[in-house]
């Protein structure tokens, strides 16, 4: 009974410790949910909305700024295409040796090369610190002698030459003829003419990436609205509220424990609630969670967000939402305040979990001791009462030996009368 006594109050220091890890992870996912939202660039969330996706798609984030465009894209951008002359196989046509110039760069053709060779030879020189800008690709045209190598840019702003200089096979001398040249991207915004060596512009609005699919008719151009991401920011603040209410369901989950009321762990709960009504001040027109739409169930302790008021804030005072989350000069905003107080709680040096695991593992360890010991002296004791029983044995026996031999010569006596 004492060892089994020992082995529950282990079980007991075990299950405790297991809870306060649960909590230590759940204050740390609250604090990770304040942290994906603490810079301007994570708590912005623009939208970019086109009217078609026909001539371009887009991507606005969060430098993005609130707006509307128009824009007509003029032309698409296109790299330069280089093809060769044309040969019976990839693999089984053989050169002569020789060299293909590229540019300034001079590529070795090594006597019974392949055109696959060739290629794999013209993209290595494309690689590296000196790397000529060049591409090559294996093209079948179906005809008779229809493999060919296809060079092609870098970019709209990669132009090139490429020349061969004693490269032959199938008696046909290597050389090259351009099919396509480059061109730029152009796009009109706003009437304002904007190029690109491709066709992704970044930075032709603020924030906002293009994805050019296919020219306008020309004079005509397709709408571009930016405004603030209603349902990203919202989606933010309902991680936060998820994180929360985590926490408190927890804390109540674990009621008909002892552990439940560790006064750390109801510290933590007093402190967290405490900071949903604290003041932040500041220039905004917002000082305080409540005026958010954060509402408090008086029943359980959870909190909620208004999605009406929280979607009205957003357009019409988005400014002030940004001030109470992230605060200002001298100004400690609500991000900070809940960053700083649970980094502090779920510190791996001196946080909450690990103070408990310390004294825990104490305890845990002084109770295998007292096992130990216990066991021994279990064992010691057993060891003493079997002896005692196997003596007991001996005697008994030694005494019924004696009883049947008395009984024997009573008997005898008795008949002998």
């Amino acid at each position: 009974k004492p060892l089994t006594r020992l082995e529950n109050d282990k079980s007991y220091l075990n299950s405790r410790l297991a809870a306060f890890s649960k909590f230590n992870d759940k204050l740390k996912a609250l604090e990770s949910a304040f942290e994906s939202l603490d810079t301007t660039d994570e708590f912005r969330s623009y939208s970019a909305t086109a009217a078609s996706e026909e001539f371009f798609t887009v991507d606005a984030n969060s430098s993005a700024k609130a707006g509307a465009y128009n824009i007509e894209v003029v032309r698409l951008a296109r790299v330069q295409k280089t093809a060769s002359t044309g040969y019976a196989s990839s693999s089984t046509s053989t050169f002569s040796a020789g060299t293909i110039n590229i540019n300034s760069a001079a590529i070795t053709v090594e006597a019974g090369d392949t055109l696959a060779g060739i290629v794999d030879k013209i993209n290595a020189a494309n690689t590296g610190d000196t790397a000529t800008g060049v591409s090559a690709t294996l093209i079948n045209d179906g005809t008779t002698n229809g493999y060919r190598i296809m060079l092609s840019g870098k970019d709209a702003g990669t132009a090139f030459t490429a020349t061969a200089s004693g490269v032959a096979a199938d008696g046909i001398s290597l050389s090259f003829a351009n099919t396509q040249t480059a061109q730029t991207a152009m796009v009109n915004v706003d009437g304002l003419p904007i190029v690109s060596n491709n066709n992704t512009l970044k930075g032709a609005i603020a924030g906002v990436d293009l994805t050019l699919l296919k020219s306008n008719t020309a004079g005509v151009s397709t709408s571009l609205n930016v405004d603030v991401d209603t349902d990203g920011v919202k989606a933010k603040l309902d991680s936060f509220v998820s994180a929360y209410n985590d926490i408190i369901t927890f804390i109540a989950d674990q009621k008909d424990t002892s552990w439940a009321n560790d006064s750390s762990m109801q510290a933590v709960k007093r402190r967290l609630q405490n900071m949903l009504v604290e003041n932040v001040g500041g220039t905004g027109n917002l000082n305080r969670l409540a005026e958010i739409g954060i509402k408090t169930n008086k029943d359980d302790g959870t909190i909620s967000l208004d999605s009406t008021k929280i979607t009205k804030l957003i357009s019409t005072d988005f400014e002030s939402l940004e001030k109470l989350f992230l605060g200002e000069d001298g100004v400690e905003g609500i991000n900070e305040k809940f960053i700083n107080y649970l980094g502090g709680q779920t510190d791996s040096v001196s946080g909450f979990y690990v103070s408990r695991k310390k004294s825990t593992e104490s305890a845990i360890k002084g109770i295998d001791r007292n096992i130990d010991n216990l066991q021994l002296r279990l064992e010691k004791r057993e060891a003493s009462m079997r002896a005692q029983f196997e003596a007991l044995e001996t005697m008994m026996s030694s005494l019924n030996a004696t009883s049947n031999y008395l009984t024997q010569q009573i008997s005898s006596l008795n008949s002998s009368k």
